[in-house]
């Protein structure tokens, strides 16, 4: 009985861990670990970004947001050149709703959720590197619930131009 008491509890612990964001361990592949496959058919969130160009060290508003009055309870985004996460992000400490992970090779590379709450929209502030040119694209996990999340949904380019 005390075995079957410690495997609940041990489910449990895990579970809840993931509702106050996602672990580094998922930097890479931008996956959950809900023991499911992501949704294949089209997401009903978006990731869109407020400027087309900024120059090293600038920062760009990145909106997340739910179509059709749907809701997200959890999400993962970094800024990418190709498979490098690249930049960093800020979030006030006061936020309820995200905080800044620290993925392999960098520091508040990547914001997470903070709370398994449902949220609508959310806009998170992204920083160039101060000696990078190139193009950034953002990418975005969105957890809808915990068998239903889509993985890797793109925002428009962003040219971060030295002038």
């Amino acid at each position: 009985m005390l075995r079957f008491f410690l495997l609940i509890a041990s489910i449990v612990a895990a579970a809840q861990g993931f509702s106050a964001g996602a672990p580094p361990a998922v930097c890479e592949d931008m996956t959950p670990k809900h023991h499911v496959d992501p949704q294949a058919g089209p997401s009903p969130f978006k990731i869109s970004i407020d400027k087309s160009t900024i120059s090293p060290g600038d920062k760009v508003e990145i909106t997340l947001e739910a179509l059709d009055h749907a809701t997200f309870k959890g999400f993962l985004v970094e800024g990418r050149q190709g498979n490098d996460i690249i930049g960093s992000f800020s979030v006030d400490p006061n936020d309820k709703e995200a905080q800044t992970i620290d993925c392999p090779k960098g520091e508040k590379n990547a914001v997470t959720h903070k709370n398994s709450e449902e949220k609508s929209k959310k806009i998170l502030t992204w920083e160039a590197p101060a000696d990078f040119s190139g193009i950034v694209v953002f990418k975005a996990t969105f957890v809808k619930d915990g068998g239903t999340f889509w993985v890797g949904q793109t925002s428009s380019n962003l040219r971060v131009v030295k002038h």
